[in-house]
């Protein structure tokens, strides 16, 4: 009994060594997956804007991506603008039209500065990538309108990416305790 109880143990000895030995062979064999080499296609050569704050970003995707082709929301409205404005009243009738000359600013992708409604006081508004600019909030019910007691709060919009003479206006102003609502079309001059 103990001269087979010696042959297992001495069987069982060498079959582990050849896994050890069989298993430190095959991971020595192994080398790390590498990725393969990016494909590219030379017929996509079109520049695409690959900046989501843009406007048109992934526009002329698949392509090569140059943000220098991105346009950004507060560059659409930048300009020297004639302001045409009609003062709604609570029935819907037109109560009162003006008009005048507006400056609109662009301090960076978004945001915007309006001068012109309160002879040198400037507005400022965000502008978003859906053809619109809010005119921000500061006070709670809106901004500052010509004085501290006055508010403006609304929008200004264009229809399209290629409607470069037009902005529309809707806004509300609160004057002496007296809301009144705006419309107007701004044209660029």
């Amino acid at each position: 009994m103990h001269n087979i109880l010696s042959f297992l143990a001495f069987t069982f000895a060498i079959m582990l060594k050849r896994i050890i030995l069989i298993s430190l062979i095959g991971l020595g064999a192994c080398k790390p997956y590498e990725d393969p080499s990016p494909f590219t296609d030379s017929r996509i050569t079109k520049p695409y804007c690959n900046d989501p704050s843009a406007i048109n970003y992934n526009w002329d995707f698949p392509g090569k991506p140059d943000n220098s082709v991105c346009i950004y929301p507060a560059e659409i409205f930048a300009g020297n603008y004639f302001y045409r404005d009609s003062i709604v009243n609570q029935d819907g009738t037109i109560g009162e039209l003006d008009s005048f000359p507006i400056t609109i600013t662009q301090l960076d992708s978004v945001k915007l500065e309006i001068l012109g409604f309160c002879g040198t006081k400037v507005h400022t508004a965000k502008a978003n990538r859906y053809y619109t600019f809010v005119i921000d909030s500061i006070t709670g019910a809106g901004q500052n309108f010509c004085s501290t007691t006055d508010t403006i709060a609304g929008k200004g919009n264009k229809s399209s990416l290629d409607d470069s003479l037009y902005i529309k206006f809707n806004f509300t102003t609160l004057q002496n305790s007296i809301l009144k609502t705006h419309t107007g079309t701004a044209t660029k001059q």
